[in-house]
């Protein structure tokens, strides 16, 4: 099984992980890496972001068969990236447009696909600036990144819409262990499925 953990920036997605799945984390990008600016051309931004996160999703495949289960620090699909801040009206439209055939593409060749489960917790936006105050290391760009939260959470309604009993609640004693099978499993890589979807968002 793949469980990706989701939810606004400074929630605690990391350090749950961490805590719980040490030997089974998908890491999330590190804050150091090399990549092109958000606002730099879209099309090399969503060619270099859906090559990334489809590596991320290798990654998960041969950690779940060689563990059973892998527990990504993110979704690996992360499409809801420019579609919720192009909603938010950070971003105009273009990357969104940009990423959307990359990664239906990626789906269809098997390089990414949907995880079986998303885990999606929210705290009060206060709570998230207080925890980002304290952390040093946390990303210059914290508030862009909370204006996504309202849209993050309609993309997984969606996702939930289209693949049922998909996405579930996460809190702090959460066991994945007691989720057994994932309805999503056989529809990793279904382009029905995402298109279903991305139609649902429309």
């Amino acid at each position: 099984m793949i469980v990706a953990i989701e939810g606004p920036s400074a929630v605690g997605k990391t350090t749950w992980c961490r805590v719980h799945y040490p030997g089974n984390i998908v890491e999330a990008p590190p804050e150091n890496l090399d990549a092109p600016d958000l606002y730099a051309d879209p099309i090399e931004v969503a060619n270099f972001w859906v090559d990334y996160n489809a590596k991320l999703w290798q990654t998960a495949l041969r950690i779940e068969k060689e563990k059973g289960l892998a527990i990504c620090d993110g979704d690996p699909f992360h499409l809801f990236f420019s579609w919720s801040f192009w909603k938010a009206g950070v971003l105009p439209s273009d990357l969104f447009e940009a990423e959307l055939p990359l990664y239906r593409r990626a789906g269809q060749e098997g390089r990414i696909g949907f995880a079986d489960l998303i885990l999606w917790r929210e705290a009060p936006i206060d709570e998230l600036r207080r925890r980002v105050k304290s952390d040093t290391t946390r990303r210059r760009r914290h508030e862009l990144y909370l204006s996504q939260t309202p849209f993050m959470k309609v993309w997984f309604a969606a996702r939930e819409q289209t693949l049922p009993g998909t996405v579930r609640e996460w809190h702090e004693h959460f066991r994945i262990e007691d989720v057994g099978s994932s309805p999503a499993t056989s529809l990793r890589y279904d382009a029905t499925a995402f298109d279903q979807m991305m139609s649902t968002l429309n």
